[in-house]
C-alpha cells in the first residue's frame, strides 16, 4: 500500500472510495486474496474514521453514475457505497438497504442476470424505494431512447 491509503480529512464517501481504488489496485485478471484482504482494510478503517458503527447486515441495491444497477451485503448504506465504489470504480448514484431485493427486482424481474442484463444501465432518477410488488413501474425502467428515436441496447430493453 502507499500514502493513498491514508484517509484524508473531510473527504466523502465517494472521494474515499477512489482513494482506496487507487492505493491498492488490481494486478491481474481478478483479485488476489491479499488484495481483497488490503481493500477491505482500508473500507473498515475509512468507516471507522467517520464513526459509521456497522449495523444488521443485509442487502444494499445501488445506481451507479453510469447507470448501472448493483447491490452488495453490507452493514450500513456507508459500508455498501464505499464497497460498490472500490470494485466497481463508479460513483454511486443512490444507494439504499433492500432486504428484501424488491427494488433490485424491479429493475431485474428474472432474478438471475445474464452476461448482457449484467450490463444494463438504466436512466438516472431519485433514490428507489422499495414497494408492493404490484404497484406500477414507472418510466426510470425503460430503456434509453438513442437521439435517432431507436433503442440505444442500453435499459432493461428485453
Amino acid at each position: 500500500m502507499n500514502s493513498l491509503s491514508t484517509a484524508m480529512p473531510g473527504e466523502t464517501l465517494a472521494e474515499a472510495g477512489e482513494r482506496i481504488r487507487a492505493a491498492c489496485p488490481i494486478s491481474g485478471a481478478t483479485a488476489t486474496d491479499h488484495e481483497c484482504r488490503d481493500r477491505h482494510e482500508l473500507i473498515t478503517d475509512a468507516l471507522r474514521v467517520r464513526g459509521i458503527q456497522g449495523g444488521d447486515r443485509s442487502w444494499h441495491t445501488a445506481q451507479l453514475a453510469d447507470g448501472h444497477v448493483v447491490g452488495v451485503w453490507a452493514d450500513s448504506v456507508e459500508e455498501a457505497e464505499l464497497n460498490l465504489t472500490v470494485w466497481w470504480g463508479e460513483r454511486c448514484h443512490w444507494v439504499i438497504p433492500d432486504p428484501g431485493c424488491r427494488v433490485l427486482q424491479e429493475y431485474f424481474p428474472r432474478g438471475k442476470r445474464s452476461a448482457a442484463e449484467a450490463d444494463a444501465r438504466f436512466r438516472l432518477g431519485t433514490p428507489r424505494k422499495p414497494r408492493d410488488r404490484f404497484a406500477p413501474a414507472d418510466s426510470l425502467l425503460d430503456p434509453l431512447p438513442t437521439a435517432g428515436g431507436e433503442l440505444d441496447g442500453v435499459g432493461s430493453g428485453w
